[in-house]
């Protein structure tokens, strides 16, 4: 089976909410990007560095696109996908279309990482990511703990919230 279909990904996602728990524990946000070529992972795993660089652009999936064209010698990244614990907000969505991945695998999507106080929506209009172009790369890949690094976030940033009640939407057993 090829390690681009959903179940071939399944244990990179998997990976990608460990290392998310991780990030969240040392303090980052519950948001990692990574990218995956046919022959496997091609990328870091890649976390928010907005605050230590400075660089607004400096999201996880952004950090991890990039670092896939530089350790790979890549100008394009076609033939690809870009796995992340939260859906993508515009701007991370417009710079994988910039750059040709070919679908964007989430764990959380928009409205699950909404609900956990990261709203992010309004970015889609103001960057041209129109319901249809989102469509046609989009694809939801749960795992069975991929809301995890959201709770522990709220719950380490904000002991008093209380974390949403989500539908479980990890695979069925």
């Amino acid at each position: 089976m090829s390690r681009r279909t959903a179940e071939g990904l399944r244990p990179v996602m998997e990976k990608a909410v460990d290392q998310c728990l991780s990030h969240v524990d040392a303090g980052g946000l519950p948001f990692i990007g990574v990218v995956v070529g046919e022959a496997g992972v091609i990328s870091e795993f890649g976390v928010n560095r907005v605050q230590e660089t400075g660089d607004p652009s400096e999201h996880a999936e952004i950090v991890a696109m990039r670092d896939a064209m530089a350790s790979q010698g890549l100008t394009s990244l076609a033939g690809t996908s870009l796995l992340a614990t939260g859906e993508p907000c515009g701007l991370c969505y417009r710079f994988a279309i910039e750059h040709r991945i070919d679908a964007v695998y989430v764990a959380v999507d928009r409205d699950e990482a909404a609900a956990f106080g990261f709203d992010y929506r309004s970015s889609y209009p103001a960057l041209g990511i129109t319901d249809e172009l989102r469509a046609g790369l989009f694809h939801h890949l749960p795992v069975e703990r991929s809301t995890e690094p959201f709770v522990r976030y709220l719950n380490t940033r904000t002991p008093h919230a209380r974390a949403p009640r989500t539908e479980a939407k990890g695979p069925s057993s």
